[in-house]
């Protein structure tokens, strides 16, 4: 084979080449922003279950697009409202978990971190009721049905919080030891 010839093809395989790297490299640059779209658009609500996103709502709650521009104003408002609670409830957290584990910790300190603690919960449950309440005054009856299921963990009671007398340990132990 010429020289010409293989200069020729060799250039070809360069240019074919640096296309197909160029193609590659848009499709995940336009993939990971249309994946950072759907999740700055999803709320967590139960672990354990898909994430609430517009995407979600259409599919699962046939939203119109009325709703899922309404859902993603308020679910902005909303995620920002949140995450100022949950940054002020975990340095709540940080405080008291550092001030317990002093050779002398401050109960006063203590009981101020735990009480902001409590109001922080409060706070988070007042603002996420609210979005809950905008976002069924927009449903149909039957989407609030499926909506309703959707936030039901974060209203209803958890398996791992349960209070007296639900659990097993404590009791259980109890009555073995005093036999």
């Amino acid at each position: 084979m010429k020289q010409e010839t293989k200069y020729k093809i060799l250039s070809w395989a360069v240019v074919f080449l640096a296309l197909l790297n160029i193609s590659t490299i848009a499709t995940i640059i336009i993939s990971n922003n249309n994946s950072v779209t759907e999740e700055e658009d999803s709320i967590i609500i139960d672990p354990e279950s898909s994430p609430l996103s517009g995407r979600y709502l259409r599919s699962q709650l046939n939203f119109n697009q009325s709703q899922l521009d309404f859902y993603r104003e308020e679910s902005r408002q909303f995620r920002h409202k949140a995450n100022e609670i949950i940054g002020n409830l975990n340095l709540y957290k940080t405080k008291l978990s550092q001030e317990i584990h002093k050779t002398t910790p401050d109960r006063e300190k203590t009981k101020i971190y735990s009480d902001s603690i409590g109001i922080s919960h409060a706070n988070l449950k007042k603002i996420t009721t609210e979005f809950y309440l905008q976002l069924r005054e927009k449903c149909t009856p039957e989407q609030a049905e499926q909506l309703e299921i959707v936030f039901a963990p974060l209203f209803n009671e958890s398996r791992n919080m349960r209070g007296a007398g639900n659990g097993r340990g404590a009791r259980r132990n109890r009555a073995t030891n005093q036999n």
